[in-house]
């Protein structure tokens, strides 16, 4: 396999980690991170707030969700998170 062929691999492995990112921290997951955890608890509680005590707060939670896409994306196609 030459290194195009590599390259394209871990594009494709961080386009479905960014994809299972629509809940945060599964992405994290999927790519063997283990931020992944928090991730997933802090979008679960973004979640059960905005349901239940702040309607609003399902603004954050697609905050949220973006960051942890790109976050993801970045560990599988870098190695290396946003932060």
């Amino acid at each position: 396999m030459n290194e195009s062929d590599h390259d394209r691999e871990r594009t494709w492995y961080a386009i479905g980690a960014a994809t299972l990112s629509i809940v945060p921290g599964v992405g994290h997951l999927y790519v063997g991170v283990k931020r992944g955890y928090v991730f997933l608890a802090c979008g679960l509680a973004l979640i059960v707030v905005s349901q239940f005590f702040w309607p609003p707060g399902w603004l954050f939670y697609v905050q949220f969700a973006i960051f942890a896409a790109f976050d993801a994306f970045a560990f599988a196609k870098r190695g290396f998170g946003l932060f």
